[in-house]
């Protein structure tokens, strides 16, 4: 009697498989590569959809708002507060010891949205934010704080870089407008009636004067815009603060050569009340 023995075949790892388990072996191996490249791709395109549907205002928009504030002289300003607002607080930061600073948020880029400037001793600034790409730039130039004597005259310049004034519209049918303007402080020394005029360099050129209620740097109008002149009853010691409004400049425009200067004196006297 003998035992027989069944002995498995070996196979060799280099040993190609057969034909038919070749052709299984490469349509896995496509398949993964394929599986591997979308996977790959898949993050950056939902990303840039995202960002597509974000600037055309379908979704929230994550962005880095980013710039540099300086004064009149180009020199920068430190410790600037910068904030960002679409009927609510979205962002807000001080710049470093360069005048630069950064932030991120997420807005809504078919909404309104403003952007604010101010620090010690300057006027302060807002603008409207238009959002065209995920990291925006908003450079800001801030005026020294201008302040006067009531009776008291001072030339300034206004130009479509400065911040805007909002004035409040008297029917809500109306078009929300602002302008470019400018701040003076006229101080009060005696009770009287403050009353301001703006003379503009040239007279072709259309400003006018308000005296605002509110807080900085969000400034509403008390009346409609905007007379040349306008008078007030202030208590002895008040600090009046005056805008001045230049109402036919473009502010808009990216194009510097279209951008408009306008000169102008603000004169003030006090009356007995």
């Amino acid at each position: 009697a003998f035992t027989m023995r069944v002995l498995a075949p070996i196979v060799d790892a280099q040993e190609p498989p057969p034909a038919a388990g070749r052709g299984r072996w490469l349509a896995l191996a496509t398949v993964a590569g394929v599986l591997l490249v979308f996977a790959a791709t898949l993050e950056p395109v939902q990303r840039t959809a995202r960002t597509a549907l974000g600037l055309a205002g379908f979704v929230p928009l994550a962005v880095t708002l980013s710039g540099v504030v300086t004064n009149e002289g180009g020199s920068p300003i430190a410790h600037a507060f910068v904030r960002v607002d679409q009927d609510r607080e979205l962002a807000a930061t001080y710049t470093d010891e360069t005048g630069s600073y950064r932030m991120a948020f997420t807005i809504r880029t078919a909404d309104p949205a403003d952007v604010s400037f101010g620090a010690n001793g300057y006027e302060a600034s807002l603008r409207e934010l238009h959002v065209a790409s995920t990291e925006p730039q908003y450079d800001a130039q801030l005026h020294p704080l201008v302040r006067i004597d009531g009776g008291a005259s001072v030339h300034l310049v206004v130009s479509s870089e400065d911040g805007l004034c909002y004035p409040a519209r008297s029917d809500v049918r109306d078009a929300a407008r602002s302008w470019p303007c400018r701040l003076v402080h006229v101080l009060v020394r005696q009770t009287g009636v403050l009353s301001v005029m703006v003379v503009p360099d040239d007279p072709g050129n259309k400003l006018g004067v308000s005296f605002p209620v509110g807080s900085e740097p969000m400034i509403v109008f008390a009346t409609p815009c905007c007379p040349q002149s306008e008078a007030a009853r202030l208590p002895e010691g008040a600090d009046g603060l005056v805008q001045i409004v230049a109402l036919d400049l473009e502010t808009t425009t990216t194009d510097a050569s279209r951008r408009g200067r306008q000169g102008f004196t603000l004169r003030t006297t006090i009356e007995p009340p």
